[in-house]
């Protein structure tokens, strides 16, 4: 594929062998606005256990990748599209939507198709929910009684019908400030990772 940012790798997420993850936030948004393309490659120790090609877009990401059948290699192409939501201190935050059900999602699983966690059906606790920061369990909480999408991956939940607006900007808020810990939580260990591979 080429392209900046080919080679990279991603690591499989714990306790989901079965599927590649590919999570929205390992590409960074610039990369969608100057529409490029690569490959991202899983592996396990030094074996390698699969790779995707991407094409990048302002508003789509198409996954190129194949798959066993029949004692060959089915190819595949998928296009997602990219949706934004506006943040409450300003900017945007990037959501890939699951061709399987429509969901806005920050993370994919990939198995013969991607698709989000839901789709996947799987019940453990994705690495956010996992890491605890400050406001995180109360996030979940909020998220749970506005029945929204449980972990911090997906969208924040549409303002139910009775809550006052205010009221839902200062949750949405908390929410936003409970993703911010996390993320830098997880660049923080991003970071320390590929400090210790260099040494």
């Amino acid at each position: 594929m080429g392209g900046y940012g080919s080679g990279r790798h991603a690591r499989c997420a714990a306790r989901s062998d079965q599927f590649h993850k590919l999570d929205l936030a390992d590409f960074p948004r610039e990369w969608f606005q100057r529409h490029l393309s690569g490959t991202v490659t899983w592996s396990r120790g030094d074996h390698k256990t699969g790779s995707v090609g991407y094409r990048l877009s302002p508003d789509r990401m198409v996954l190129r990748y194949s798959v066993p059948k029949d004692g060959g290699r089915r190819h595949i192409e998928e296009s997602f599209v990219m949706r934004p939501t506006e943040q409450p201190l300003g900017g945007q935050r990037w959501w890939i939507e699951c061709k399987g059900c429509g969901r806005q999602c920050r993370v994919l699983y990939g198995a013969t198709y991607f698709r989000c966690r839901q789709c996947r059906r799987l019940t453990y606790e994705s690495q956010y929910e996992r890491i605890y920061a400050p406001g995180v369990t109360r996030a979940m909480r909020v998220r749970k009684k506005l029945k929204g999408e449980i972990g911090l991956a997906y969208a924040f939940p549409d303002r139910p019908k009775g809550m006052h607006w205010k009221t839902y900007y200062r949750l949405r808020e908390a929410d936003w400030a409970a993703q911010m810990r996390i993320d830098a939580m997880l660049m923080g260990a991003a970071s320390k990772l590929r400090q210790s591979r260099s040494r």
